[in-house]
């Protein structure tokens, strides 16, 4: 997809063109080496930094997805590359430590937005009740995609007596509830890597709360549940390899027949990679 930077009205600079483009790769180089320190410097507005970021979360591949992003110039040399570890790299770098050690995701129903006061207000399911959750600029950006009924909400909860949500501070991230398939073609955990013979095709649930995704696959014995899609796909894979490790490769004479049936369905669904990179 070839993008022009500048053009050829009367306000077109080709030196201030070629000079965004350049404060642009250099950018991009950073965020695809995941150098925060470099990152710092190429772009050390911080307000301005934060904006792109959140732009760049935007373009880069979720966790489940089997596509990569690939930028080149125009003599078609590659300078930044994003895959499947940019985004939490983005949000590495957006979000202190301590902040995301303290952060919970909360789903509920869009109710309203008010800009002026920064704030945002769901319906929490559970208990039906409005739940405020105040946000900073630097995010403020996401808001215009988020138009679906669910969404997702992260940032620091503050409790009622009751022990039950009723405000959410520090909000660092705010998206539209992802419910779509999730397509597993390879499996990785660790040193361990399973590719699937065909594509495995799994449904995200919510359960009765609204709070968790839930995946329940009965053939191969699953049953993993998360508060994100993210977290999900990593329960999911933790999960798979675990029953690869203790039923796929076992000894048929240490299993008992509902054991020896689930190895053979994990080796019908999968083959284990062997030194993959």
């Amino acid at each position: 997809m070839p993008v022009t930077v500048g053009g050829s009205g009367e306000l077109f600079s080709a030196p201030l063109a070629n000079q965004a483009f350049g404060i642009f790769r250099e950018v991009m180089e950073r965020v695809s080496a995941r150098s925060g320190v470099g990152l710092a410097a190429a772009l050390p507005n911080e307000r301005i930094r934060r904006r792109v970021l959140e732009a760049v979360k935007g373009m880069a591949p979720r966790a489940d997805a089997q596509w990569k992003l690939n930028l080149h110039d125009d003599e078609d040399v590659s300078f930044a590359n994003f895959d499947v570890q940019t985004i939490p790299f983005v949000e590495a770098t957006l979000v202190p430590v301590e902040q995301r050690e303290s952060a919970r995701v909360v789903t509920g129903e869009l109710k309203s937005i008010d800009f002026a006061e920064r704030k945002v207000t769901i319906i929490y399911p559970p208990n039906s009740k409005e739940l405020a959750c105040i946000y900073d600029e630097a995010v403020e950006d996401l808001l215009y995609e988020s138009r679906r009924d669910l969404i997702q909400v992260t940032g620091r909860v503050v409790l009622d007596d009751q022990g039950a949500p009723k405000q959410i501070i520090d909000v660092t991230d705010i998206r539209d509830l992802d419910l779509s398939s999730l397509e597993i073609h390879t499996i990785r955990h660790g040193h361990l890597t399973l590719k699937a013979r065909r594509t495995l095709g799994l449904e995200p649930n919510l359960d009765e709360t609204k709070q968790l995704l839930c995946i329940e696959y009965e053939a191969l014995a699953l049953d993993v549940f998360a508060p994100t899609r993210d977290a999900l796909l990593a329960e999911l894979s933790e999960q798979i390899a675990m029953l690869w490790t203790e039923y796929a490769l076992a000894e048929d004479d240490a299993l008992d027949a509902v054991a020896r049936r689930l190895k053979e369905e994990l080796h019908a669904a999968f083959t284990e990679v062997r030194d993959a990179a």
